[in-house]
């Protein structure tokens, strides 16, 4: 029986001794086709920036670059329209009878429909021309409106020579009982002497080198 075990144990060790030299001797690596392969590049997510957290080791998704956006411009005076050259005569390209309504009072509004004047408007005892506005901003000289139906903008020159910023609750300058005619973009008007001029920036009236300019978003005394 000792001499049975001791066969085994023999050919066991001959068994071992046989396996590690066989491993030994070997020059492939050992590999499990069961371990998927790595990679060091990460793949882009949808939106095409990496998964990867750039090695900071915090596992989150990369940040975008910071967007500025640059701060809106501030509205100043130079931002005001100029006020184009007053006109003369040669300037008329419109015929003032046109627009010419009963007692010698001349009356036309924007090709927008905001702003409507007239030419000695017997509503505005002592001005020569006005304007006023279904909607404006505050006027240079100080003049605030609440730009409502009773309480709009308005600016004339009066015949004693002072432009005056006015806020009017009735129809002074608007002529009737028809709507007036319309001074298109680049028609300029005269009458004894006094200019209005139509333009996208607004309506511009002189006299002399006094005026005003209005629109939506103009409202200037000069």
């Amino acid at each position: 029986m000792r001499q049975v075990r001791t066969i085994v144990a023999t050919s066991a060790l001959i068994a071992a001794t046989a396996l590690a030299a066989t491993a030994c001797g070997s020059g492939e690596p050992e590999s499990n086709p069961n371990t998927p392969a790595t990679s060091a590049a990460a793949a882009p997510s949808a939106n095409g920036y990496s998964d990867s957290d750039g090695g900071s080791g915090s596992g989150g998704i990369g940040q975008a670059p910071d967007v500025v956006t640059p701060a809106q411009a501030i509205p100043t005076a130079a931002d005001t329209p100029a006020v184009p050259p007053a006109p003369n005569r040669d300037d008329v390209n419109v015929d003032a009878r046109d627009f010419e309504q009963a007692g010698g009072q001349y009356f036309f509004q924007s090709p927008s429909g905001n702003v409507f004047c007239g030419f000695n408007s017997s509503n505005a005892p002592g001005t020569i021309v006005g304007c006023q506005v279904r909607y404006s901003v505050p006027g240079n000289t100080g003049r605030e409106c609440l730009n409502t139906e009773n309480n709009t903008y308005g600016v004339k020159i009066n015949e004693d020579g002072t432009v005056e910023q006015i806020c009017t609750n009735q129809g002074i300058f608007v002529g009737g009982p028809e709507r007036p005619r319309v001074l298109e973009y680049g028609q300029v008007i005269g009458v004894t002497g006094t200019f209005c001029r139509s333009t996208e920036a607004g309506i511009t009236c002189y006299d002399g080198d006094r005026g005003f300019m209005i629109s939506r978003d103009v409202n200037i005394a000069f």
